[in-house]
């Protein structure tokens, strides 16, 4: 893209993992492990990701495009990014996205997003179930493009991005150039909730649904189940 175009606006792509409803998970004191409900949410900090690419949308113009890989049910998720005003959704139809390791999902998105014209990518800085915070980094690694982690303010000028991310020594500020990978941390923004308007909106808006051949070796990793350890007490 060249200057000239970057007044009609910017391409941003959000990428979001549905997870279950981390706020009505229980756990059975009986075996220590977690009981999930069956409600599935957009991943917590996916949602600073989409409000803040709405935000540059509705200053500077252009099109948000909201992306999740996973089975027919994330389309709930790319709905409610929707209804909070993104432009269109895609789903990348992976059955059980959860099987597969963070590099697999990946290259899997990052495949997508090779034959897009995108300005930014944003993305969570992790997902609230596996909380790796591997694939932001994986996706910009596979497009040859710079990232960001744990990104709490971000400014444009032009095809100039300066951002803002949190250190454990406090605040770093990063110059750089589109495109890029940015990863949305707590204190970005405050994400909206979609209104009427908007959730009647997005029922007339696109959703692309692209199948994905799974690679062979797609799940290199093992994780164990989670669990609650026992608490063990001393004193005198």
């Amino acid at each position: 893209r060249s200057e000239e175009a970057s007044h009609m606006g910017y391409t941003i792509a959000v990428l979001v993992k549905q997870v279950p409803d981390m706020n009505a998970v229980r756990i059975d004191r009986a075996t220590g492990r977690p009981v999930f409900s069956g409600q599935q949410v957009i991943s917590s900090f996916d949602e600073y990701a989409i409000e803040e690419a709405l935000r540059i949308k509705e200053a500077h113009g252009g099109e948000v495009v909201v992306i999740s890989a996973g089975p027919p049910q994330v389309r709930d998720a790319i709905q409610r990014a929707l209804g909070m005003g993104a432009d269109r959704g895609v789903i990348l139809g992976v059955d059980q996205v959860n099987d597969l390791d963070t590099l697999t999902v990946a290259e899997i998105l990052a495949d997508y997003l090779k034959g897009t014209a995108f300005d930014i990518v944003f993305c969570g800085q992790n997902s609230d179930d596996s909380a790796t915070g591997h694939v932001g980094p994986q996706v910009a690694e596979l497009l040859g493009v710079p990232h960001v982690s744990s990104v709490t303010k971000v400014e444009l000028a032009g095809r100039t991005l300066v951002v803002h991310r949190d250190t454990e020594e406090g605040k770093q500020v990063v110059e750089l150039a589109m495109p890029t990978v940015l990863m949305a941390m707590t204190g970005l923004n405050e994400p909206r909730y979609p209104s009427l308007k908007g959730i009647m909106a997005a029922k007339k808006k696109p959703v692309d649904h692209v199948a994905v051949t799974v690679p062979s070796n797609g799940s290199r990793l093992q994780w164990s189940e989670p669990f609650v350890p026992e608490r063990s007490s001393g004193g005198i």
